[in-house]
């Protein structure tokens, strides 16, 4: 499935990044002009020693310590799938699926699936993604739906509205959103990037499902699996 967004990708929110190397700030030096030291003395009296290290800690997380606030739930029941869809799981029947993502090293995912158990075409169905190491916004492929791939007909290029935003619950998780719905509103698709090269999607395949109900979902997930 080939998305084909119909109009420009558009952002609501501004996203500021700031890259710490290392979890660190590394101290910068500066000329300084020997007339202007005037009351501070001479320069024997200024401590100029740096921190244990030679560099001062920054109150940021470190790559490695964010890479270890999200992690991928053992099972659907672990990630607690069914309270988090909750009344939008168009059917009781979960189907299940686990483990490396093909083709992307490193790189995991569990897919849980609600549905009426029903295996024909236009079956609604509602799925919770959580993936590890690959990105499913960039590469839709990475998303299957278990015994819907035949309806959702992955070859055929599909016209999709995108939209990548933040609101107040991405800024405290540290993320973006980014939505693709198919224009004739067939598919709905929420992904939460996370830091640590983490993401939780929620798909809603041949139902009317709110973006608000989307996020809700995602964010909730989130938080369970939030270490």
């Amino acid at each position: 499935m080939r998305l084909i967004p119909s109009k420009p990708l558009s952002c609501l929110g501004t996203a500021v990044v700031a890259v710490v190397v290392g979890g660190v700030v590394l101290v910068g030096c500066d000329v300084v002009d020997l007339d202007e030291v005037g009351d501070f003395g001479s320069l024997e009296d200024i401590d100029m020693e740096l921190p244990e290290g030679g560099v001062i800690a920054s109150g940021d997380p470190s790559p490695e310590e964010e890479a270890s606030a999200y992690g991928l739930p053992e099972s659907c029941a672990a990630a607690g799938a069914a309270e988090v869809v909750g009344d939008l799981a168009p059917g009781p029947v979960l189907a299940e699926e686990s483990g490396a993502v093909e083709g992307i090293d490193d790189a995991e995912q569990l897919t849980c699936s609600f549905s009426d158990g029903s295996t024909e075409p236009g079956t609604p169905v509602f799925t919770l993604v959580f993936t590890s190491n690959a990105d499913p916004s960039a590469n839709p492929d990475v998303v299957r739906v278990p015994g819907a791939e035949a309806e959702m007909n992955w070859e055929v290029d599909v016209d999709v509205d995108v939209d990548t935003y933040q609101n107040d619950e991405t800024d405290a998780l540290g993320g973006d959103l980014e939505y693709v719905g198919t224009v004739d509103g067939s598919s709905r698709q929420l992904f939460l990037s996370l830091p640590g090269d983490f993401y939780v999607a929620a798909i809603a395949f041949g139902e009317d499902v709110a973006r608000e109900d989307l996020e809700r979902v995602v964010m909730t997930a989130a938080e369970q699996v939030r270490g």
